[in-house]
């Protein structure tokens, strides 16, 4: 993709997080829900690596080959005119400089933001210093491109963890943000931290914008805007919820069950046309 596209869009995306409403990112993994997330109005899209995988049949967890994550992030990226944002779990490589290769490869896809996870395939944590090291080649490297990507640095201290109080898990967060943004992060993702309070004492002692993971017992959408929170995604939660449906529907079918449940309210398939028209489609080649 032409490089000053790419660095348009980049920017576009980096003044979603400054903004005073909450990015919201509904996760996706192919170009139908991209478009459609476009289509109702959202500024950006991005992508859930958990669903990405199920939707090709396999585990998270870096078990697809990066080769079929790209490929799918390119089809994204090239289906909206939106900026992307391409979740690319722990980078797919261990070396500092590898792991730059690996998202310049994803920025030539088309992707002008990334997540990046601080933790191991073990689960355990990385080193502060070695992740640093990672979020620094990916800096420079984006830098060297002429695209300022947008880094969301992800950290797992909440949910992979050693076992430990919630105020010494706390401090390890905040200290791990602070390096990450020294690094050349620009957004900094607890992943599970949901406690308002919490998330209002990362937001005052880091100065980071902030990306929470949405759940059940997550704060409103309202109340984390009103407490400075930069962006919400939620995972692999539409994916969960298009499979719920699929299960539904299969059950009651495989027992003799009725028709409504596929075809009472559902969008018709002219609908569906509107976002894969052969026009959409030769404008993302």
């Amino acid at each position: 993709m032409n490089r000053d596209v790419l660095a348009r869009k980049a920017e576009a995306f980096r003044a979603l997080h400054d903004a005073p409403k909450l990015l919201l990112l509904p996760n996706i993994w192919d170009p139908l829900g991209a478009r459609l997330l476009e289509k109702l109005g959202y500024p950006a899209v991005a992508t859930a690596s958990a669903a990405v995988a199920f939707s090709l049949g396999y585990d998270d967890g870096e078990r697809i080959s990066f080769e079929a994550m790209l490929g799918v992030i390119r089809c994204i990226a090239g289906s909206v005119e939106v900026p992307v944002s391409a979740d690319i779990e722990r980078g797919y490589a261990q070396d500092a400089d590898a792991v730059a290769e690996r998202v310049r490869e994803v920025l030539e896809a088309g992707a002008v933001g990334i997540n990046l996870e601080d933790s191991l395939d073990d689960g355990s944590l990385r080193s502060v210093d070695a992740q640093c090291a990672r979020i620094r080649a990916v800096r420079a490297m984006a830098h060297s491109q002429g695209v300022p990507l947008l880094i969301n640095a992800r950290t797992d201290v909440f949910m992979l963890g050693p076992a430990a109080p919630h105020a010494e898990k706390m401090l390890e967060a905040i200290v791990r943000a602070k390096a990450y943004l020294d690094a050349g992060a620009d957004c900094i993702y607890p992943i599970t931290l949901e406690d308002l309070d919490a998330l209002r004492r990362m937001r005052a002692e880091t100065g980071a914008a902030l990306n929470v993971y949405a759940s059940a017992t997550t704060p409103a959408l309202r109340e984390l805007e009103a407490a400075g929170i930069s962006r919400l995604s939620i995972g692999p939660g539409l994916i969960r919820a298009s499979f719920t449906s699929m299960q539904r529907i299969a059950r009651e079918l495989l027992h003799y069950g009725g028709y409504d449940a596929f075809t009472t309210n559902a969008v018709p398939s002219d609908e569906i046309r509107k976002y894969v028209s052969k026009e959409r489609m030769e404008e993302g080649n």
